[in-house]
C-alpha cells in the first residue's frame, strides 16, 4: 500500500500538525505500507489561474510547469492520499488550498450525476480508487472547531470519481502536546500511541475506529485550563518581545 501524505503546515517538520502525522505514518509503516510526506511549502506551486485551458486547450495538462506534475503523478500511483493540515481561519492552510486547486486538470469539464450530485468526471488514472484522510489540529478546545474542515475533506473525497472518504483525525487544543508532556507524559504518549495504531489500522483494515478517532482527540485538560495557560503564555511573550 502507498501511501501520499501531504503537510500543508507553513511550519512543516517544526509544527504539530508533521508531529501527528509522522507519528500515524510510522504506524502505517510498520504496518507494511510504503508512506511519503510532501511538504507542500518546500514545492513550487503556482495559483491556479482559472484558465481551463487545462479542461479546453491541452486537456489534463496545465498551462505552469511547476512541481505540481510530478505531485499528479505521485497521486496516481498512491492507494491513500492523506491531508495534513492545521485549522486556518476554520479551513485549510493557504499551501493546502493552492495545491487542491492545481488538481484540477485531473478531472474533465462534463457533467455526470453521482449519488444525486452534480459532479465533474475523473481523468485516466486518476480514476483509481484511493482513500483519503484528514489529520488536522487546532489551536481551539472545542470539537466542533474542526467541523468546516472535515465538512471540506468530504467533499473533495466526493469530487474524486473513486475517491472514499477515511474519516479524520484530529487534534483540539494541539499546543497541550507540547505544554502537557513533562507534566502528564502517560497521557500525553497515550495520544501519540493512539495516532500511531490508526496508521495499523489504516493499513490492516483499510480504515480507522471511531474509537480511535475519538482517542487521538480526548482532552488533556479542560478547555477553561487551556485558555487560562495559552493566554498567560501569550502575554508572556507579548511582554519579552517588548523589552
Amino acid at each position: 500500500m502507498k501511501i501520499l501524505a501531504f503537510n500543508g503546515s507553513p511550519r512543516m517538520e517544526k509544527g504539530i500538525t508533521d508531529s501527528i502525522l509522522q507519528t500515524f505514518l510510522e504506524g502505517a509503516r510498520s504496518a507494511g505500507a510504503e508512506p511519503e510526506t510532501i511538504y507542500i511549502s518546500k514545492q513550487k506551486i503556482k495559483y491556479c489561474t482559472g484558465c481551463f485551458n487545462c479542461w479546453f486547450v491541452h486537456p489534463g495538462k496545465c498551462i505552469h510547469k511547476d512541481d505540481m506534475a510530478m505531485i499528479r503523478e505521485k497521486i496516481k500511483a498512491a492507494d491513500v492520499l492523506v491531508f495534513g493540515s492545521p485549522v486556518y481561519f476554520d479551513g485549510f492552510t493557504a499551501q493546502m488550498k493552492t495545491l487542491l486547486d492545481r488538481l484540477i486538470p485531473g478531472g474533465m469539464p462534463f457533467i455526470e450525476n453521482r449519488d444525486g450530485h452534480s459532479r465533474h468526471p475523473s481523468r485516466g488514472k486518476e480514476l483509481k480508487t484511493r482513500k483519503m484522510l484528514l489529520v488536522s489540529t487546532c489551536g481551539f478546545g472545542e470539537i466542533g472547531n474542526f467541523d468546516p474542515i472535515i465538512h471540506h475533506m468530504k467533499a473533495i473525497a466526493a469530487n474524486f470519481a473513486s475517491g472514499k472518504y477515511m474519516g479524520a483525525l484530529v487534534r483540539p487544543m494541539g499546543g497541550t502536546l507540547e505544554m502537557l508532556k513533562e507534566e502528564k507524559p502517560a497521557e500525553v504518549k497515550a495520544i501519540f500511541d493512539a495516532f500511531r495504531q490508526a496508521g495499523v489500522e489504516a493499513v490492516a483494515k483499510g480504515e480507522i475506529s471511531e474509537g480511535l478517532q475519538a482517542a487521538v482527540a480526548k482532552p488533556l485538560i479542560s478547555v477553561g485550563e487551556f485558555v487560562n495557560r495559552a493566554n498567560a503564555l501569550f502575554s508572556q511573550l507579548i511582554d519579552e518581545n517588548k523589552k
